[in-house]
This record gives C-alpha cells, sequence and structure tokens, in this order.
C-alpha cells in the first residue's frame, strides 16, 4: 500500500516529548518460562481483526472475490471506531476495487484533522465517478483480480467488451484499458483509457495508465503532458505522494534514450516501490557502461543505503559522486545528513547550504535550520524553521524538525503529522504520550490502538501501554506489560530494573 522508505526521523531525542517513566522494578532473575507464562496470559490486543483481513485478502488474490467480499464486508460491520484502522483498509478496498466497502469505512471517520487529507486523497486518486451497486462492484472486481493478479488479461478484457453489466462505469472502461496494456494492445489501451478519463477526468489512477499507456508506446512529448496533468494535483498524504513519485520515475524510465538513465529510473523506481535491494542491483550493473552519467547512479546509490541504515557505504558512494560533480544533490544531501549524524554540524551546515543551491526542495533549508540548532544558534534556527512554517503547514519533514524548537506546539503539530502520514508510528506514541501526561486515558489507548496495528512488537508501544493500565489500577497488567517491553529491549530491560527513568526529558 503504501512506499518503505525509512520513516525513523521522528526520534525519542527529534520530539524531545516522552515523559519520564515510573521507576517499575521487575525482578531481572525472573526465569524466560516465567516470563513467557506472563506474556501469554496478557492479552495485548484481539488479533481477530488482523486474521480476518489476511484470510479475505488471500481469497482475493486467489480470484475468490466474492468470498473475499463477504469477509471485508464483515470486516467493515464489526470494526470499532478507530481512524487509523479505518482508513488503512479504505484504502486497501479502494485500490481493489470494492468502493462500496471503502465508502462504508470512509462513513465511519470522524470529520477531523486526522482523516479528511486521506480522505481527500482516496477519493481523487481510485474513485470512479459513481458508485455501483454489489453486483456490478464484484463483477468489476473480479475482472480487476484476473487481470492483475491471475495472468487472465486477454480473457477478462474480451468478456468486458462483450457484456452490457457496468455499461455506464468509467471504471469498466478503465479496466479494458488496463486489461489490453497487461495484453501490450497499447492502441486499444489508450482508446479505452481515454473514454475512461473523459467520464472521469478527476481519478488521478486513470491517468497514471495513460501516463505508461503513452510512456510505453514511445509518444514522449504526450506521456510527459499527461505526467504534467498528474503532477499539478495536490496530494498531501506521504502515501499519494510517493505514488505520483513513482509514476513520475516510471515515465522517466520509459522515454530515456541512453541505457544508463533508463537504468538509472529504473531503479529510482524500483526504490520507491520499496524494492531497493532490486534498485541496488539494477545500479551495480549499469556502473561499468556509465561513466558519463557515474554521479547520477552513485547519488542514488548514497541515497539508497542512507535511507536503509548503510551509512558507509552511503558514504563511500556520496563521495564518489560529489568528487565526479559538485552539483549532485543526492550526494551532497547524503553527506550533509551523514555530517549531521555524526554532530559535525559545521560540515552538515556547508553541505545542506550546498545543497540548497540545487533544488526547490524543502530539505536542505530544514537541514540548515536544525544544524543552526544543534550549533546553539538558536534565534537563526527558529527564525528559518518560522519563515518556512509561514509557506507551508503540510511538509512534514518540516514539521518533525519544528517540534524540536517549537516542542510547545505539539498539540497542534503531531495531529496534523498524523494527518500527512498515518503509517508513521512515532507520530501515534508521541501523541498517546501528551494524552497520557493529560491523564486523558481512553484517547491514549486509541493512540495505541494505532501504533499496535503498524507494529504489535514495538517496545515503546508496551511501555506506554504499561503507564495507561497503572493510571487505571490494573497494576498485574501494568507489570506485564513492562515484562514486554523489557523482553523486546534489553536495553530497557537494563534500564527498569535499575530503576531508571526510561525516557529523559
Amino acid at each position: 500500500m503504501i512506499n518503505l522508505i525509512k520513516r525513523s526521523l521522528l526520534t525519542i531525542a527529534i520530539l524531545g516529548l516522552w515523559q519520564n517513566a515510573f521507576a517499575e522494578t521487575i525482578n531481572a532473575q525472573a526465569s524466560i518460562a516465567e516470563k513467557n507464562t506472563l506474556n501469554c496470559a496478557l492479552v495485548m490486543k484481539d488479533n481477530y481483526i488482523k486474521a480476518k483481513y489476511a484470510s479475505a485478502e488471500n481469497r482475493f488474490l486467489q480470484g475468490n472475490v466474492k468470498a473475499s467480499h463477504d469477509d471485508f464486508a464483515d470486516l467493515v460491520f464489526k470494526a470499532k471506531h478507530d481512524d487509523y484502522v479505518l482508513l488503512a483498509y479504505a484504502i486497501k478496498m479502494a485500490e481493489y476495487g470494492f468502493f462500496d466497502l471503502s465508502e462504508d469505512l470512509i462513513t465511519k471517520l470522524d470529520n477531523n484533522l486526522y482523516t479528511k487529507n486521506y480522505v481527500k486523497d482516496i477519493r481523487k486518486y481510485y474513485y470512479p465517478s459513481a458508485l455501483m451497486n454489489v453486483k456490478d462492484t464484484l463483477y468489476l472486481t473480479d475482472a480487476y483480480a484476473s487481470i492483475v493478479y491471475n495472468n487472465l488479461a486477454i480473457e477478462t478484457t474480451s468478456e468486458l467488451q462483450n457484456s452490457v453489466r457496468a455499461s455506464n462505469s468509467d471504471y469498466k472502461n478503465y479496466l479494458i484499458a488496463l486489461g489490453f496494456y497487461k495484453s501490450n494492445n497499447l492502441g486499444l489501451a489508450l482508446k479505452y483509457i481515454n473514454n475512461a478519463i473523459e467520464q472521469n477526468d478527476i481519478n488521478v489512477n486513470y491517468k497514471i495508465l495513460k501516463a505508461k499507456i503513452l510512456a510505453d508506446s514511445c509518444k514522449t512529448k504526450q506521456a510527459l503532458k499527461i505526467l504534467k496533468e498528474i503532477q499539478s494535483v495536490e496530494f498531501l498524504t506521504v502515501d499519494f505522494q510517493d505514488k505520483i513519485r513513482a509514476i513520475e520515475e516510471y515515465v522517466l524510465y520509459k522515454i530515456a534514450k541512453e541505457e544508463p538513465l533508463k537504468d538509472y529510473h529504473l531503479a529510482y523506481y524500483y526504490h520507491l516501490q520499496g524494492k531497493s535491494s532490486l534498485a541496488i542491483k539494477v545500479l551495480q550493473g549499469t556502473i561499468l557502461q556509465a561513466k558519463q552519467h557515474a554521479p547520477k547512479i552513485f547519488g542514488l546509490l548514497s541515497k539508497i543505503y542512507y535511507e536503509y541504515d548503510e551509512p558507509l557505504k552511503a558514504q563511500e558512494f556520496a563521495q564518489r559522486a560529489y568528487r565526479d560533480s559538485r552539483k549532485n544533490y543526492e550526494a551532497v544531501l547524503t553527506l550533509a545528513n551523514l555530517c549531521f549524524d555524526e554532530r559535525k554540524y559545521e560540515e552538515s551546515l556547508k553541505f545542506y547550504k550546498e545543497a540548497r543551491r540545487l533544488t526547490n526542495d524543502s530539505l536542505p533549508s530544514i537541514g540548515i535550520a536544525k544544524s543552526h540548532l544543534a550549533l546553539e544558534k538558536t534565534k537563526q534556527s527558529k527564525k528559518l524553521y518560522e519563515k518556512m512554517l509561514n509557506k507551508d503547514l503540510n511538509d512534514i519533514e518540516l514539521l518533525t524538525g519544528a517540534l524540536k524548537i517549537f516542542p510547545q506546539r505539539a498539540d497542534d503539530y503531531l495531529p496534523r503529522m498524523a494527518s500527512l502520514d498515518i503509517m508513521n508510528n512515532e507520530i501515534w506514541l508521541s501523541l498517546a504520550n501528551i494524552a497520557i501526561k493529560d491523564k486523558n486515558y481512553s484517547m491514549a489507548e486509541t493512540y495505541l490502538n494505532n501504533s499496535y496495528y503498524i507494529d504489535e512488537n514495538n517496545f515503546k508501544y508496551y511501555y506506554y501501554l504499561s503507564l495507561v493500565f497503572k493510571a487505571k489500577g490494573e497494576f498485574e497488567k501494568s507489570k506485564q506489560s513492562l515484562i514486554k517491553c523489557s523482553m523486546l529491549s534489553s536495553d530497557y530491560e537494563e534500564k527498569i530494573n535499575s530503576g531508571q527513568y526510561v525516557y529523559e526529558k
């Protein structure tokens, strides 16, 4: 569903919002068996929803669409009011073509800051011009599954063309176009996607397919024109911004004339799809034949390795790119980030300023502001952050950095950040922490539920859950939660057992 580019910018140090832990001593000599018994006795969360969802998705991928729809419908009916889960499933239902279920999930949401950005993005990316009845929905969704997952593009496309069912649906024309595209009949694919767009010129997914068809047909100017239309649509959420970035790289890959440039854009496309090992393989395969484009290739390798926590390789390729060309943005930004991570703030400031001259992107300016702050030039940092915040309050990297210098704005910024990136676990944990400090334990539990769905093995989730249980007087569950926390993090086990504060102000 969403791109796996590293989302760990919201560390404890960045946020500076964590509550001091209560000192809870756990017997350090407790046997592993005793811990496992306590863990089994503790039912942290009912896994029914996850198991049911996995079963429904498996049925869908196998082509058993009616049974899949029934399972998903049962989930929607039983779903508790939990904005994160409802949104995550609404995106997936829209992707599969179960628009009725996606809409049912959306109607359960509160109309608030957390949800409105995602609801807008889901509808303008996926939705047909009009919702269909359940019978037509199942018919077209079955066609989608057959085309995409069951290698039946030719047969399914022919059946769709010859059927009068759902004949007024722009989504049907989209599926026929998709079927022709998958079977490499680009001429007819273009005809039917044009029909779909004529019926519904808001749907961005239709335009993405058209861009792919034009790019694959070597119609470069037309492909770039439709790509420009796609780029002009405003998407605020990280998930959908990543989808747009991916199609940009796909089109550039298809229209590139030189093989090294094709490989560069293909690798970037793979990286944005969360297939970074494949991206690295493509780039490594083209290094020897790409001396002219070596800085671009090295720069992208440095970016990929940095985002996947391999700083030594990131530094190696960034330096190689920088030696060949000081105008390689990816390399300069990577060097800046590496210097900042190593607390070489004067050097990071220098590289961030170099990077800012190479792009309109906000990341170098954010880097300059945080470098100033690290160098205790608070006034300069605050001034730069304020200038950027006055222009854009929907940049999640900017809001993340700004929280370091404006921690008092957490009540405003964290909900805004959640509305831009629901998959960022640190945001939900930080919101839970604020709710606990405000003694709003019901809200804290809601935020922790969201965290659990993202990562049920996050030790901080169990730590905060222990605080909630303690506040409610459920001391045994609180103790068990701390045990689970310590089992997931030996560092936290040592701190808890010694009675230290786990988080510092």
